[in-house]
C-alpha cells in the first residue's frame, strides 16, 4: 500500500496505517494455501490423544524391549541386545497353550458367526414383535461380568454331574456366547445396506426364498460376517476370565498359562511370549483390514 493511499474500500491512509499497527490486518497462519486457526480446545484434544496414545504403547515398548535384552531385569542404560529369552518362548512349553487357544478361538468363531448371522438376519427381515427382546438377550453378554459368565457355567456343569465336560470343548461353547454380540452387531450393520426392495424383485422374478438369500442377501453379509469372525476371534484368544474357571491342567489356554507362570517366576519369556501373540493378531487385523473396512463397522456405518 502506497504512502499517502487509501484502501480499495475507501478507507483514509490513516485508519489503513493504524489497523496495520494494530494487528488487525494481519493474516492469519496460512499453510498449503488452507487458513489456520488455532483454539484452545484443539490443542487440547491433539494433547488428550498425544497421551491416551501414549499410555497404549509405552508399555507394549516396554514389553517389546524387554524381550531382546540381556538381562533378567530391564535397566537403562540396557547392557546390551540379547535373543536368548526368545529360545526359551518358541518351545512346546509356550507353543501348545498357544495352538490350543488359537484352536478355541477359531472354533468359537466359526459357531458365533453362524449363530450370530442367523441372528441378524431373523432381526433384520423378521416381525418386530419382540425384536428388541431378542437382541437384548443375544448382547447380554456384553453387559454381564465374564466371572458371573463362568462361575454360571460351572455351577450348571456341577448340577448335571458332567464335569467331564470341562475343557475345550465347553470352552468353545462358551466363548461362543461371548462372540455372537460382535457378529450381530457386524452383520447387522451389513444388513442395513440391504435394500428390502432387492429381494423382494427377486422373489416376483422366480427365484425362491435360498436362491434369493445366496445371491443378493448373503453376499452383502460377507463383509459384516468376516469382521465379526474377526473380533469374536480376539475376544476368545485373550479371554482370561471364562478360561480360568473351565480349563483343566491339561488344556491351559495361553493366557492361563501366563498367569500361571507368573504366579510362581519372573522371566522376560513373558513378553517373548506376549510380543508373539500381539504381534500375531496384529497382523491377522492388518490382512482383514485390507478386504474389510473394520472401521465402519466399529462405528455403526453401512458397508
Amino acid at each position: 500500500m502506497g504512502a499517502g493511499r487509501g484502501d480499495r474500500r475507501g478507507h483514509p491512509p490513516d485508519q489503513c496505517n493504524h489497523g496495520l499497527r494494530a494487528g488487525v490486518g494481519r493474516p492469519p497462519f496460512i499453510e498449503g494455501g488452507m487458513t489456520m486457526r488455532f483454539h484452545p480446545w484443539l490443542m487440547l484434544r491433539t494433547a488428550l490423544l498425544v497421551l491416551v496414545l501414549a499410555f497404549v504403547t509405552v508399555p507394549m515398548l516396554v514389553v517389546v524391549w524387554t524381550s531382546i535384552q540381556p538381562d533378567i531385569y530391564p535397566a537403562f542404560p540396557p547392557s546390551g541386545l540379547s535373543l536368548r529369552w526368545w529360545s526359551s518362548a518358541l518351545t512346546p512349553e509356550w507353543l501348545l497353550p498357544m495352538a490350543l487357544s488359537a484352536q478355541i478361538a477359531l472354533g468359537s468363531a466359526a459357531c458365533a458367526v453362524v449363530v450370530g448371522s442367523a441372528a441378524a438376519y431373523a432381526l433384520a427381515r423378521g416381525p418386530a414383535r419382540g425384536r428388541s427382546l431378542l437382541e437384548g438377550f443375544l448382547a447380554s453378554p456384553l453387559l454381564l461380568p465374564e466371572i458371573v459368565i463362568s462361575l454360571s457355567v460351572v455351577q450348571l456343569v456341577s448340577l448335571l454331574s458332567a464335569r467331564e465336560l470341562i475343557g475345550p470343548t465347553l470352552l468353545v461353547i462358551t466363548h461362543v456366547t461371548i462372540g455372537i454380540p460382535f457378529v450381530l452387531r457386524t452383520v447387522g450393520v451389513s444388513l442395513l445396506g440391504v435394500n428390502p426392495l432387492w429381494e423382494r424383485a427377486a422373489r416376483d422374478l422366480g427365484a425362491s426364498a435360498w436362491r434369493t438369500f445366496a445371491t443378493i442377501t448373503l453376499p452383502m453379509m460377507k463383509s459384516g460376517m468376516f469382521a465379526g469372525a474377526l473380533f469374536a476371534f480376539i475376544v476368545s484368544f485373550n479371554n482370561v476370565e471364562l478360561s480360568l474357571f473351565l480349563t483343566t491342567r491339561n488344556s491351559n489356554t495361553l493366557p492361563i498359562r501366563l498367569l500361571q507362570y507368573m504366579e510362581y517366576e519372573y522371566s522376560p519369556t513373558l513378553a517373548c511370549v506376549a510380543v508373539t501373540s500381539v504381534v500375531g493378531i496384529c497382523l491377522i487385523t492388518g490382512v482383514a483390514s485390507r478386504f474389510v473396512h473394520l472401521t465402519e463397522f466399529i462405528h455403526g456405518g453401512t458397508t
